[in-house]
């Protein structure tokens, strides 16, 4: 299956060992590489990718340039890596749009894990980063009361990072009931994307 990738970052050592990662999992990959955000917006302009990976060091990068491109670009996954991010900044990253991030530490068989995730409709994030350490414990969300067990199900296995396949396999359903359910859990619980309502669902104690 033909496959093309945008990989945009501003530091030429680490694109490159992010294309050859791509390029062994998957070698009939194209691969287009930028080095500025505007760069990567052209590219991507005149030939659509099947994913981006974004450095969020990157000058110019934000959640908003974030959410621009998720907007222009819908239904094609986002990941990105990062050197400094803090939890904070992910969360906004994910809440732009994003499906995936990474630390510029993650080992290799963490890359190709994540890009295979996200290829397959599925979702990846530092299990930190969706709950991260408080001290204070939150009450029950409302929407917790309101899913019935199987939209639990669902969220549940969406948590997991499995892709819509993945989980209808899994619960023994169609895939569209389980585009269903998600549209169902996403209105009840006021999100707009899977890993916003992973980042949720987890902090709930529900995975």
């Amino acid at each position: 299956m033909e496959m093309r990738v945008l990989v945009a970052d501003d530091h030429p050592l680490y694109r490159e060992a992010v294309i050859r990662e791509i390029v062994k999992s998957y070698p009939n990959a194209t691969v287009e590489e930028a080095s500025s955000l505007g760069e990567a917006e052209a590219l991507a302009r005149a030939r659509r990718p099947g994913l981006f990976v974004f450095n969020f060091d990157m000058p110019g990068m934000s959640a908003e340039a974030i959410a621009t491109v998720a907007g222009a670009f819908g239904g094609v996954p986002i990941l990105v890596v990062a050197d400094r991010a803090s939890a904070t900044d992910v969360r906004a990253i994910i809440r732009a749009g994003a499906h995936g991030y990474l630390p510029k530490t993650a080992t290799r068989e963490q890359v190709t894990h994540t890009i295979h995730m996200l290829l397959a409709g599925g979702t990846s994030v530092p299990a930190g980063i969706l709950c991260p350490d408080e001290s204070i414990a939150e009450p029950a969300p409302s929407w917790l009361a309101i899913l019935t067990p199987r939209e639990t199900d669902v969220l549940r296995a969406t948590a997991r990072g499995l892709s819509n396949k993945e989980i209808a396999r899994e619960l023994e359903l169609a895939e569209v009931t389980v585009k269903f359910h998600l549209s169902a859990i996403f209105r009840k619980m006021n999100v707009r994307s899977r890993i916003e309502a992973a980042m949720h669902a987890t902090r709930a104690g529900v995975v």
